[in-house]
């Protein structure tokens, strides 16, 4: 009876384990900033404090020189910094929408976003 009682209790503990891991999983993930969530427009971003995280929806007009480019959207433009790595393979044209998530390099003239990460929509 003891045998009996022992191994259920023994499966009972199992089980048990089984499904906190198998919950552990269900926890898992990544950290996700705010200011991934709210869209500002070019005009938002030109007024911002210096090394601001923002995120821009519009279109890459043109390319300007080496890492340069210039991005529109119905505010305004304003230059990016794109990194060979960020393009993570995407190919982008003039006439794609497309995320920028990046940091603001607030010169009072020439204001510029480096570009963290870009996703074509």
């Amino acid at each position: 009876m003891n045998q009996i009682l022992a191994a259920l209790i023994t499966a009972g503990v199992l089980a048990g384990a089984g499904t906190v891991q198998a919950g552990d999983k269900h926890h898992k993930g990544g950290w996700q900033d705010d200011h991934e969530n709210k869209i500002s427009s070019v005009q938002e971003v030109r007024a911002m404090q210096d090394d601001g995280n923002v995120t821009m929806q519009g279109k890459i007009e043109k390319h300007l020189k080496r890492d340069k480019y210039q991005f529109r959207d119905g505010t305004g433009f304003i230059i990016v910094e794109i990194d060979d790595d960020v393009w993570d393979g995407q190919t982008v044209t003039p006439q794609d929408t497309i995320w920028i998530f990046g940091e603001l390099d607030s010169d009072p003239e020439n204001p510029e976003v480096d570009v963290e990460r870009l996703k074509k929509k």
